[in-house]
């Protein structure tokens, strides 16, 4: 589902350093995201998720890394286990409460944009 929702994305640089970023959710679903990034991460880094709107935080995985673009990198992150109601959407649609498994970053159209 295509959106803007404002999140907050923090993690830890390779020296240990904490990082936060505020950041939009571009595209959801009950399994994750595709945001923009500007701070630097690698695919199965560890993220901690807070929806801005809602202060709901999640732990997730970076998935799948896309095409950076002004300093800011396209990244599919999955949750640890799957939330529909994280991004609270009124009415979400019918095929985030089927739990149907698909590739990392395919779910949010990283791996086929032209399908998001």
């Amino acid at each position: 589902m295509k959106v803007r929702i404002p999140v907050v994305v923090r993690t830890q640089t390779v020296d240990k350093r904490p990082v936060s970023e505020n950041a939009e959710a571009l595209v959801v679903n009950a399994h994750g995201a595709l945001i923009l990034l500007a701070a630097a991460v690698q695919v199965d880094q560890f993220i901690l998720l807070t929806n801005a709107k809602t202060g709901r935080e999640l732990l997730c995985r970076v998935a799948t890394l896309g095409t950076t673009l002004m300093g800011k990198t396209e990244v599919a992150i999955d949750f640890i286990k799957p939330d529909p109601s994280f991004w609270d959407i009124p009415s979400p649609p019918e095929d985030w409460k089927a739990g149907k498994k698909t590739p990392a970053g395919a779910r949010i159209g990283v791996l086929n944009p032209r399908r998001a």
